[in-house]
């Protein structure tokens, strides 16, 4: 429960607000959807899944305080309900910012249904190109199968060759390359701030290159074979 005394000597509308923005936080998951849209390997389609559900939930909320209805906001449940319309218009507010941030996104909705759902899209919807290797994916019960055990990047790197799945392979490809956040950069970032402190000014940038491709990158590396390759006692 919000410590009542943090809003002792508000006005009414603000202190209203002040709960409003309480069941905000902890009832729209706020926080939740920030951290569902950080950390590595998060591909745009999962991304946009996350957003749309968002957004669904917003449109309910709003439908609901319209009504007069606070289940979702415990500490509402106490106003009157004309009051509702104005909290029902900050939803709506919220899913127009939502809806103005993401048309780019969504105008390529067909393309990423495509890459992440290609079983359930029908062949007559999706571009001509496509259409044909579509068909023969969705008919293919081995690889349905493999759709449904493995992560998507693991189906399409495993069995969705580019012999048998050119098109489909380059589409993939496409979008599973796709930065859908900026957290590779942002990580990228700090480690560079790690490498590079005030003790070590004179780090030369070659060095400084290296030291980033390897923290960066996910492949550990082979200490013991890059030591074979080194000598370190000159012959005389």
């Amino acid at each position: 429960m919000p410590n009542k005394h943090r809003y002792e000597g508000l006005d009414e509308k603000t202190f209203k607000q002040a709960k409003f923005n309480i069941d905000s936080e902890n009832k729209w998951h706020l926080s939740e959807l920030n951290i569902k849209l950080q950390g590595p390997n998060q591909l745009v389609s999962s991304l946009l899944s996350n957003v749309k559900t968002f957004e669904v939930k917003l449109r309910l909320w709003q439908g609901q305080l319209e009504r007069g209805n606070t289940v979702h906001f415990p500490t509402l449940q106490e106003q009157k309900p004309d009051v509702m319309t104005e909290y029902a218009g900050e939803c709506a507010k919220l899913v127009q910012a939502f809806d103005e941030r993401f048309h780019d996104v969504k105008n390529i909705q067909r393309e990423l249904d495509m890459f992440a759902t290609p079983f359930n899209v029908h062949p007559s919807d999706v571009p001509d190109k496509f259409q044909m290797e579509i068909i023969e994916l969705q008919n293919n019960n081995e690889l349905k199968a493999k759709y449904n055990d493995l992560s998507l990047l693991d189906f399409y790197k495993l069995y969705v060759s580019a012999e048998d799945f050119p098109i489909l392979r380059r589409h993939a490809l496409k979008f599973a390359s796709l930065f859908g956040t900026t957290y590779g950069c942002e990580q990228f970032f700090s480690k560079l701030t790690l490498a590079k402190t005030l003790f070590r000014s004179r780090l030369t940038d070659p060095n400084l290159e290296n030291q980033l491709r390897v923290a960066s990158s996910s492949l550990p590396a082979d200490i013991r074979c890059l030591s074979k390759e080194k000598q370190f006692h000159p012959s005389h």
